[in-house]
C-alpha cells in the first residue's frame, strides 16, 4: 500500500504525473492487495485511494482513528467500485459481497468486513441498522465505518470524472471549527471542478451527520499558492 511518505506530493510534480496517466492494469502488487478482486478503472481506485489518504489526515481532529483505520480506508478505497465488474445500477452492494467473500492479506475476517461495509457505504442509502450488513457490526465497529464510509463518499465525488483532475487536498486549520470543516483542493491547471464539488456536497451528508459540521470545499488557485 501507498504510505504517508509516497503520498506527500508538490504541485509541480503533480502536474507532470497525475494519477490519471496511470496504467490502466493492476499491477502484482494492486492483485495481492485485492485478493484477485478487479475494479472497472484502476487509475480512478489510485486516485481515490490517495485522496482518502489524504482527508483522513485533514480530519484526523475528527474522528481520532488510528493507523490501522487508515488501513481499512486505503483498502476500501481501492475495491470501492469492484463491485461495477457485476452490475453497475447495485455495484455498492456486491463490493460488499465481494469483498466480504474474498480473503485479503494483512487483514483479519472482521477487518475485512469492515473493509466490505465502508466500501458498501461509499454511495446511496447511509449506515443504518436496519441493514443487516450494518446491525451485524459491534457498536464500535459502527461508528468507525461511518466515519470511514464518510471519508469514502467525499474523495469518490471528487474524482467523478475519473481523471484525477484535484492534485491533493489538505485541512484549512484556520477554518475549522465547532460548526465547519474547510478542505482545501488543489486542481490541476483548467480542470473544471464544477461537478466534482456538487458531488462531492452531495455525499456530503454522512460526514455533517457524523462530525456534526458542515463541509466547505475551497479550491486554491492553480499555481498551488
Amino acid at each position: 500500500m501507498h504510505r504517508e511518505g509516497e503520498l506527500d506530493m508538490t504541485i509541480s510534480d503533480s502536474r507532470e504525473e497525475l494519477s490519471w496517466l496511470e496504467p490502466t492494469e493492476p499491477t502484482r502488487e494492486e492483485l495481492h492487495l485485492s485478493g484477485g478482486l478487479l475494479v472497472e478503472d484502476w487509475p480512478h481506485a489510485r486516485q481515490v485511494m490517495r485522496l482518502s489518504t489524504q482527508l483522513f489526515e485533514a480530519t484526523q481532529l475528527l474522528h481520532h482513528l488510528d493507523a490501522k483505520a487508515l488501513w481499512l480506508l486505503e483498502r476500501a478505497a481501492l475495491l470501492h467500485n469492484t463491485g461495477m465488474m457485476v452490475e453497475t445500477r447495485r455495484h455498492h452492494k456486491h463490493s460488499f459481497r465481494l469483498i466480504n467473500q474474498t480473503k485479503l492479506p494483512d487483514f483479519t475476517d472482521r477487518e475485512r468486513y469492515e473493509i466490505a461495509c465502508i466500501a458498501r457505504y461509499h454511495r446511496r442509502a447511509l449506515p443504518s441498522t436496519e441493514h443487516a450488513e450494518f446491525a451485524a457490526l459491534s457498536r464500535k465497529a459502527r461508528k468507525r465505518v461511518s466515519a470511514l464510509a464518510a471519508l469514502l463518499r467525499i474523495t469518490d465525488a471528487l474524482d467523478y470524472s475519473h481523471d484525477g483532475r484535484v492534485l491533493r487536498l489538505a485541512a484549512d486549520p484556520a477554518h475549522c471549527n465547532d460548526t465547519i470543516w474547510t478542505i482545501l483542493l488543489w486542481v490541476r491547471p483548467l480542470a473544471d471542478l464544477d461537478t466534482e464539488l456538487e458531488r462531492a456536497y452531495d455525499k456530503a451528508d454522512l460526514f455533517e451527520k457524523v462530525f456534526m459540521r458542515k463541509l466547505r470545499l475551497v479550491v486554491q488557485d492553480q499555481r498551488g499558492e
